[in-house]
C-alpha cells in the first residue's frame, strides 16, 4: 500500500507528517494541523506557486513550474531542492544538500549547504555556509559567510565576515572584512574592513580597509588603501593612494602612486607618472619614475632614474642616480655614480663619480672623479679626491679643490 499523498485544487492543506511523497497541484496553502512543523519523509512536489506556513521539513523538494515556494518558517531539506524553473523564498533558516533554483532563492535567515544556485540572484540575510553560491545576477550575504567558492554573473556582496577561497563577480564585489584567496572582478571591489586577499584581480578599481594584507594586486583602474597596508606586489594601470604606511615588494604603476605615510619596498618602483609620499620612500631595488618625485621625508634606494622633478630632505641611491633633461631636483643627492642631464638643475651632489651634461645648474659637489660638461653652472663649493675635468664654458662660483678625503656627507647637508 502506498504511502504516498496528493492534494489537488484545495485552498488550504494542512498536514503533520507524512512518511511518503507529497504532491501538491493548485493548492495554495500548506499549513501544519497541530504544530508549527510539517515533516515529510519523502519528497514535497509542488506544481504552481505555494505558501507554507510554519517550518518545513521533507527529504526532497520539487518546484514543477516558473512560480515559487514560500516558507513563513525554516526549510530543513535531507537532499536537494529542485526549482530549476521558479524561486525558492524562506523567512528563517534554511539547510539543504544541494539547492538550485531557476530564477532567485532568497533566505531571511541563515543558509547552509554544500551548494546553491539561482538563475537570477541568491539573497542570504543571515550567515551562509556552503561550498559554492553561484548567481546568475548576484549573490548576497548579509551575515558571515564561509563559502569556498561565491560567483555572480553582476555582483557579489558580503555584510559580515567573509572566509572564501574564490570571490568572482561580472560586475562588482563588496566585503568588509576576513579572508579571501583569489578575487576576480570584472568592475569594481571594495573592502571597508582590514582584509586578507592572495590575489586580487580587478578590472576597474579597487580600495580595501585600514590594516589590510594583499598578497598580489592586479587592476586595470585605481587602488586605494584606506590606511596602513601591507601587500606583495602592485600592478597597476591608473593610480594607487595609500592613506597611511604600506609595506611591500613591488609597485609597478602606469598613472600615479601617492602614499600619505611612510613606503617600503622590499623591490623595485616602477610609475609611468608621479610619485608622492608624506613620510619616508625607501626601496631596496631600483626607483624608476617617468615624471616626478616628491616626498616630504628621505628617500633611500639601491639605484633611482627620474625623468621630471625629484625632491626630498635627502636623497641617497648606493648605486646609482640618474634624472633627466631639463629636470629638478631639490634635496641633497648622496650615490656611488651620479648623471645629471643637460639643462637639469640641481641641489648639492655627493659621489664617487659624478657626471654634469651642458648647460645644467647644480649645488655643490663632493665626489672622488668630477666631469662637467660645457656652459655649466656649479654655484656652491667644489671638492674631490682624485680627478675633475670640465669643458669650455663651465662657471665655478668657487675654484675646485683637491682633498684628500671628502668631508662625511651628514656634516655638509
Amino acid at each position: 500500500m502506498s504511502n504516498n499523498l496528493e492534494y489537488h485544487n484545495e485552498d488550504a492543506v494542512e498536514l503533520d507528517t507524512a512518511e511518503g511523497d507529497v504532491v501538491i497541484r493548485d493548492c495554495g496553502t500548506l499549513r501544519p494541523k497541530k504544530s508549527k512543523e510539517i515533516a515529510i519523509g519523502g519528497a514535497l512536489i509542488v506544481y504552481e506557486e505555494l505558501s507554507v506556513e510554519g517550518d518545513l521539513r521533507c527529504d526532497r523538494l520539487e518546484l514543477k513550474t516558473r512560480d515559487r515556494v514560500v516558507v513563513n518558517g525554516s526549510l530543513y531539506v535531507a537532499k536537494s531542492i529542485d526549482a530549476r524553473k521558479g524561486s525558492i523564498e524562506v523567512e528563517d533558516n534554511l539547510e539543504a544538500r544541494d539547492i538550485d533554483a531557476g530564477a532567485a532563492l532568497r533566505v531571511g535567515g541563515n543558509l547552509k549547504c554544500i551548494a546553491a544556485k539561482a538563475g537570477a540572484s541568491v539573497a542570504v540575510e543571515g550567515d551562509a555556509e556552503a561550498q559554492r553560491l553561484t548567481g546568475g545576477g548576484s549573490v548576497k550575504v548579509g551575515g558571515r559567510c564561509k563559502v569556498e567558492r561565491m560567483s555572480g554573473g553582476g555582483s557579489v556582496s558580503v555584510g559580515g565576515r567573509i572566509e572564501t577561497e574564490e570571490l568572482d563577480a561580472g560586475g562588482s564585489g563588496k566585503a568588509v572584512d576576513g579572508a579571501i584567496k583569489k578575487v576576480s572582478v570584472g568592475g569594481s571591489f571594495k573592502a571597508e574592513g582590514a582584509i586578507v586577499i592572495d590575489d586580487l584581480d580587478v578590472g576597474g578599481s579597487a580600495s580595501v580597509g585600514p590594516g589590510s594584507k594583499v598578497r598580489n594586486v592586479d587592476i586595470g583602474g585605481t587602488f586605494r588603501a584606506e590606511g596602513d597596508l601591507e601587500f606583495g606586489a602592485i600592478d597597476v594601470g591608473g593610480t594607487v593612494k595609500i592613506e597611511g604606511n604600506a609595506h611591500g615588494d613591488s609597485i609597478d604603476v602606469g598613472g600615479a602612486v601617492k602614499a600619505e605615510g611612510n613606503l617600503t619596498l622590499a623591490q623595485g618602483l616602477d610609475v609611468g607618472g608621479t610619485v608622492a609620499v608624506d613620510g619616508n620612500l625607501k626601496c631596496d631595488d631600483k626607483i624608476k619614475v617617468g615624471g616626478t618625485v616628491k616626498v616630504e621625508g628621505r628617500i633611500d634606494t639601491f639605484r633611482i632614474v627620474v625623468g621630471g622633478e625629484i625632491s626630498a630632505s635627502y636623497i641617497k641611491a648606493t648605486d646609482g642616480f640618474r634624472i633627466g633633461k631639463r629636470a629638478e631636483v631639490s634635496g641633497f643627492v648622496e650615490s656611488r655614480e651620479i648623471l645629471i642631464r643637460e639643462r637639469a638643475r640641481t641641489d648639492s651632489l655627493y659621489g664617487d663619480d659624478i657626471r654634469i651634461e651642458e648647460r645644467a645648474r647644480v649645488g655643490s659637489i663632493y665626489g672622488r672623479i668630477i666631469y662637467i660638461e660645457r656652459d655649466a653652472v656649479v654655484e656652491g663649493e667644489t671638492l674631490y679626491t682624485e680627478s675633475i675635468e670640465s669643458e669650455s664654458g663651465v662657471q665655478f662660483k668657487e675654484e675646485p679643490r683637491k682633498v684628500d678625503a671628502l668631508p662625511p656627507p651628514q656634516q655638509l647637508k
